[in-house]
């Protein structure tokens, strides 16, 4: 016990990049299983989808325009004739008032925000998966308690049949022993049932993941050392690296862009063309320029109120990311630090334990106390060993999602 107690003692955080722990799955192979997500995936097509939306709006939707009318005409003034007629034109929209400069930055807002979005749904990927592998954990650790509960079960059925056969003890004993034995295997098959349950979950969720084989049979792993940065620090850079708040202020700026290009189509932009026209069957020639300006109305007016009002929402959302995410991070550090005391009181209470049911054993091995009495001290040992795994299992998945909240653990951003 005195490994697992010292590391308890530690402190959880590092102050650099995070190694390598043994309970957690290889980095390449999350990796993989991330990038297969279909959220990731389909944030990714979100995202090339985002980039060709930029890339027309830098471009913008003024196109050149060519004009044909072909005619005939009917002359009856006397003689009746009749004329070929035609007129080809050119016209083209000018983009004015500054709107070019306008839709080349609202395309590198757009741009932007769809590669952010596309990390928050790697990093949430991440989260997902943490927790489903957390999970599996805690229940093959459940099952291996139990396999250890219900093979000593079945040990201290066959010491209770020995003793009876002897003649030191009664046939009570050795059917309170059996029965003993048989609620350990069912413990044992449930326990069991849960961890396939808690597998076939992550395995469907992340294909590459939820092999058994995988997964650490023990958490004796020493656990993380201790940063150097205070918490106040660490709550700074947890807020302004989190995706949340860098999508909410990717949106904030995209809709403020916005508003400033609606606000800039309050002043509509003209066309510019040129023509030439053939009249009389050729006998007469024209050509000229049009210019056409839309007049404007109060229908701008209000897209351009509308756009204002979206980004002074965005704003408001972005204010409530960052108290929302300086709440989270007190609440993962208060988890963090209540567990890792939980640990290391759970650490000693079961080395307490198991010192008391090594002591009760010999005392029954040599008839000096009752089979009763080392059953109730068992079954306090069992739930001891088992809450001493939960809460190291608890304490290292506090570790890793701050970790990973902090971009010092599967820090996929591409």
């Amino acid at each position: 016990m005195k490994p697992l107690l010292l590391a308890c003692c530690a402190a959880l955080l590092p102050a650099g990049p995070a190694r390598a722990q043994p309970y957690l799955p290889p980095e390449a192979v999350v990796r993989e299983a991330v990038q297969q997500s279909p959220e990731v995936q389909a944030a990714d097509a979100a995202r090339r989808g985002a980039q060709a939306r930029a890339d027309g709006l830098r471009v913008g939707t003024h196109e050149t325009v060519v004009r044909a009318i072909g005619q005939r005409r009917w002359v009856r003034d006397g003689v009746h004739e009749r004329f070929v007629e035609g007129q080809i034109a050119v016209e083209r929209p000018l983009r004015l008032w500054g709107k070019a400069e306008a839709d080349a930055q609202l395309a590198d807002a757009t741009g932007a925000t769809g590669r952010v979005a596309a990390q928050d749904a790697r990093h949430e990927a991440a989260r997902r998966l943490l927790t489903l592998w957390f999970a599996a954990l805690r229940a093959g650790q459940v099952r291996q308690a139990a396999q250890d509960n219900a093979a000593a079960a079945a040990e201290l059925a066959r010491i209770t049949e020995r003793r009876v056969r002897a003649g030191d003890a009664a046939r009570l004993d050795a059917e309170l022993a059996q029965a003993e034995q048989a609620r350990m295997q069912a413990a044992l098959a449930a326990a069991r049932a849960n961890e396939q349950a808690a597998l076939a979950d992550l395995r469907a969720r992340f294909p590459g993941l939820g092999d058994s084989a995988e997964l650490p049979a023990d958490l004796a792993a020493p656990l993380p050392e201790s940063p150097t940065q205070p918490p106040g620090q660490l709550r700074s850079h947890y807020i302004e690296h989190s995706h949340e708040l860098l999508l909410a202020r990717a949106d904030e700026d995209l809709a403020l862009r916005l508003a400033r290009r609606t606000d800039l189509e309050r002043r509509p932009d003209p066309t510019v063309g040129v023509f030439a026209s053939s009249e009389r069957g050729g006998a007469e020639r024209l050509a000229g320029v049009s210019l056409s300006v839309p007049l404007g109305s109060t229908y701008r007016q209000a897209q351009a109120q509308a756009a204002a009002a979206d980004a002074d929402a965005a704003l408001s959302r972005r204010l409530a990311a960052e108290r929302r995410l300086g709440a989270d991070f007190d609440v993962l550090w208060s988890q963090l630090e209540g567990r890792r005391a939980a640990a290391q009181a759970q650490a000693a209470a079961a080395a307490l334990q198991r010192s008391t049911a090594e002591r009760a054993l010999r005392a029954y091995r040599a008839g000096e106390s009752g089979l009763a009495e080392l059953l109730a001290v068992r079954r306090s040992l069992a739930d001891a060993l088992l809450a001493e795994r939960l809460a190291r299992s608890e304490a290292l998945e506090s570790d890793s999602r701050l970790r990973l909240d902090l971009h010092r653990l599967w820090d996929f951003d591409e």
